[in-house]
């Protein structure tokens, strides 16, 4: 294949490299990184300014970072109300943070230096704007979440740009329910993870020392939640279900924070600290921990549970959990069944009995000793399938079916 420029357009909050997380910003990372060793692309990344971010920029040959200025959030609240109010009233697009004002003025001078340009995981409100400073047949939206479903701009959005590249079959199929139009350009490109990274094995004493750290007695059980602190991550259910556990000695161990690596104190992670603080159990909260020290908090849980409360398209927790080989439980919600092995994992269907149903299945689970190493071997090998090295392997012949999309 001869060597293409791409240009990848990320959220405008968080920094490439990931010097403060963030999954969309990990998946971009694990593509550059994969590059600096196949070099079957020169990328350009355009991303929020950050003084750590870029002091690690001169780690990549391959590829170039060009920032815009990261504005206060008070002041993008203020533009968002604008921003929402000619959209809703006007049909006018603008762009939907003060961000994008500089990075469409890049892309106008810069457009040409590209074979392709991928949308990663903005508004897709704002797809037919990019439209403007980018031609069509170059435009490739890659799709993180549902989407902006509105159908009074759908049938514009959709004719913006050329291939839709979903996290799941579910995204995809969704979109295309909404656009009615079947004969959409539609390429999943399934997540990954840094397998070899979660794999790694801590030592007895590693763990010993990480409990005690914690202040876990050692001899718990451990139940560990990483995601970010928001509603529609299902904590507060989590913290319900584990009330009524009724497995003795267990620790139940939250990782995480509003919005990953950036300091925050939402009302909603307020009201979580307060019903950690208020049970009578054994919780421990950590606030965000980064993703290459993950492990090691994996390598003393028994069993993690993802009680997503929304159509979760295809959270990088499933696969990082699978390759620590921890047995998983998880509602069965959007694209996680595309994403998990049933021999390594319990779907909870969202129900009223939800919470009940989340704690009898901890309860099952840690009572059998057998069933959590079968769990996790199966884990274990399931995981295999989503190496950042099959993910960029797979990226490549997306971007080398563009010109046979194209013709």
């Amino acid at each position: 294949m001869e060597k293409k420029n791409i240009c990848f357009i990320a959220p405008g909050v968080l920094p490439i490299p990931t010097v403060k997380g963030g999954a969309v910003e990990t998946l971009v990372e694990y593509l550059v990184v994969e590059n600096e060793q196949k070099k079957l692309f020169d990328f350009a990344v355009y991303t929020a300014a950050d003084k750590a971010a870029i002091s690690k920029e001169n780690e990549f040959e391959n590829t170039k970072f060009i920032h815009f200025t990261v504005y206060p959030a008070w002041l993008n609240k203020l533009y968002s109300y604008a921003y929402r109010f000619l959209k809703q009233i006007f049909r006018i697009y603008i762009p939907y943070c003060l961000e994008y004002y500089k990075l469409l003025r890049l892309l106008k001078r810069d457009e040409n230096k590209y074979d392709y340009v991928v949308y990663e995981a903005g508004e897709t409100s704002q797809i037919p704007l990019l439209n403007k400073y980018i031609k069509k047949e170059k435009l490739l939206v890659h799709l993180h979440w549902q989407g902006y479903w509105n159908r009074a701009d759908m049938k514009r959005i959709d004719k913006s740009f050329a291939t839709l590249i979903p996290v799941s079959e579910f995204i995809g199929n969704g979109w295309k329910a909404e656009c009615h139009d079947n004969k959409r350009n539609v390429r999943v490109l399934k997540n990954c993870a840094n397998i070899e990274r979660f794999m790694n094995a801590c030592s007895k004493e590693e763990n010993v020392e990480l409990k005690r750290k914690l202040n876990i007695p050692q001899n718990d059980y451990v139940i560990i939640f990483t995601g970010r602190i928001v509603k529609e991550k299902g904590i507060k259910e989590l913290l319900k279900a584990f009330e009524l556990v009724k497995t003795k000695n267990v620790t139940l161990l939250v990782i995480g924070s509003a919005n990953f690596g950036s300091k925050t104190n939402t009302p909603y992670e307020q009201e979580i600290s307060k019903l950690i603080k208020e049970s009578s159990k054994n919780i421990v909260f950590t606030g965000f921990v980064h993703q290459t020290q993950l492990y090691r908090y994996y390598s003393i849980a028994d069993v993690a549970v993802m009680p997503s409360m929304f159509e979760d398209p295809a959270p990088l927790v499933s696969i990082e959990t699978q390759a620590t080989g921890t047995p998983l439980i998880a509602t069965n919600v959007g694209g996680i069944k595309e994403y998990t092995n049933s021999s390594g994992v319990i779907l909870i269907n969202k129900t009223k009995h939800m919470v009940d149903d989340i704690a009898k299945s901890i309860d099952y689970v840690l009572n059998d000793e057998k069933m959590r190493i079968l769990m996790g071997e199966a884990n274990r090998q399931n995981a295999q399938k989503y190496t950042t090295e099959k993910y960029y392997a797979d990226f490549a012949e997306i971007i080398k079916e563009q010109g046979k999309y194209g013709q």
